[in-house]
Parts: structure tokens; sequence; C-alpha cells
């Protein structure tokens, strides 16, 4: 299975317990697409790459995060949940360079972004990461503190992957949105989910039982 998409939050954590891509699509789904090609944008931590630099920034804050990033820039990330999905799509690519190449009117049409909140000296590992695994992608934006929204309204993919619902919500009502729970950020809101709900309940008494 290259990619488990659901609305269905439980089946999608299954999903990603059992190492496959998979995401619980969030918002309005995509209307009828603008000509004919096919724009798809990646967050990098906890969906292409997998969540150890975020637990980093969780931990000791930005600064620890940024020095982990510098004194390990040659270093490459392990791989996340979507990154055999990223190179299923650059198969599809080079399919494409072969037909232009083959005919040089013909154009390509899937576009691949990676979307993040990274910003220097971070971004350089993302950089290497990516050319280490073997893979590739057309553009990439590097955030620090800008809103993604404004930033994927210009861009409209078609599908847009973030491990952190708080970036994908501002833009779910016009860009298509997928919400891949995996690593500590979405360790961290289950946990909290879970007390809450326990709060709510209470202990279970005798005459509850």
């Amino acid at each position: 299975m290259s990619l488990f998409l659901s609305g269905d939050l439980g089946d999608v954590r299954e999903a990603i317990g059992l190492g496959f891509a998979a995401g619980q699509v969030i918002g309005a789904p995509a209307g009828d697409p603008e000509g004919k090609d096919l724009r798809i944008a990646f967050d990098f931590d906890g969906v292409l790459a997998d969540d150890e630099s975020e637990r980093i920034m969780q931990s000791d804050g930005l600064e620890a995060f940024h020095e982990n990033e510098t004194e390990n820039v040659l270093i490459p990330m392990h791989e996340g949940r979507l990154t055999d999905f990223l190179r299923g799509i650059n198969r599809i690519q080079d399919i494409e360079e072969q037909r232009q190449r083959d005919d040089p009117t013909y154009n390509r049409r899937v576009h691949v972004s990676i979307v993040t909140a990274r910003n220097a000296p971070s971004h350089e590992r993302v950089v290497k990461t990516i050319q280490s695994w073997g893979l590739r992608v057309n553009d990439a934006f590097f955030l620090g503190g800008i809103e993604k929204a404004a930033v994927l309204g210009v861009l409209r993919p078609h599908i847009f992957f973030d491990d952190q619902r708080n970036h994908l919500e501002p833009a779910a009502d016009t860009v298509p949105s997928v919400h891949v729970p995996f690593g500590i950020v979405n360790q961290k809101a289950s946990e909290s989910d879970s007390t809450q709900v326990h709060e709510q309940v209470g202990p279970l008494s005798p005459e509850t039982v």
C-alpha cells in the first residue's frame, strides 16, 4: 500500500502504528483541478523524515534544535512514514522526464514541494537529507515564523501533508489537507486527550462498575 487516507483518526493511527504511509483527511475536499497538473506538498519533520529533530525542539527549545541541526548537517535523518510515497512520485516524474526528452513539447504535470516551518540554518539538513535518500522535490519553502496558510494559498497544492493540525486547519478550507498523526507532537496530543477524558469521567466508583 502506497498511501492510506481516511476521515477516521482511529483507523489512521492504526495504519501509522503498523508502519504505513497514512493520514487523516480534514477540511474541505478538493474541487475540480485546474489544468492537467498535479501539485503535491509535504511538511518535512514527522512526515517525510522521522521526528528525531522535533523531539529535541519539544524538549529543549528552538536554540537547541538549530544547534543540533548545524552539528549534524552531514548526517542524514531517518526516513519517515511518507518517504516511500515520495519515492513513488519521483518514479512517475522520471517517466515524465524521459517523455519530455523524447517529445520536447510535452509538459511535465507532477510537481512536488516541501513547505516547512524550518529556516536557516536548519534548512540545510533538509536538503542534504533528501539528496542522501536519492530523492528530489521541485521546490522548498523554509518559512520560519511565516504562516503556512499564506504560502499554501498561493501554491494551491491539490493535497498537503503535515503532522501538526495547527498548521493544517488555517488552510484546510481552501487546500485539501491531510494530518499525519505521527511523532512526539501527536503523542503529546493523544496523551492530553486521554487525560482530559479521564478528568471528565473521573475514577470509577463501585456504584459505576
